[in-house]
């Protein structure tokens, strides 16, 4: 969680003093409504694209590999590729 804290004229204060109780709220709450309104329509105007059907399944066999123990944790790209090398 991040404090913010910010400095606003004694005009700035009043009109949106005004807003907020228009609302029932304090200035704090207010602030912090128009704040979570704005980071709320830049979350929805995130575009997202849709799996090819192929990659979805296969995502999905992936997944259940994971549920079922047969994945590794990898810390680093250079030991996994040194071990499987190794291996081999």
């Amino acid at each position: 969680m991040t404090k913010l804290q910010i400095v606003l004229t004694d005009q700035e204060t009043a009109n949106l003093n005004l807003l907020a109780m228009g609302l029932g709220y304090n200035l704090t709450r207010y602030v912090k409504f128009i704040i979570g309104q704005k980071a709320a329509a830049v979350s929805e105007s995130i575009p997202t694209f849709r799996m090819s059907e192929k990659l979805e399944k296969r995502a999905e066999e992936v997944w259940a590999n994971h549920l079922a123990g047969k994945t590794i944790k990898v810390n680093s790209l250079v030991e996994y590729l040194k071990k499987t090398i190794d291996e081999n």
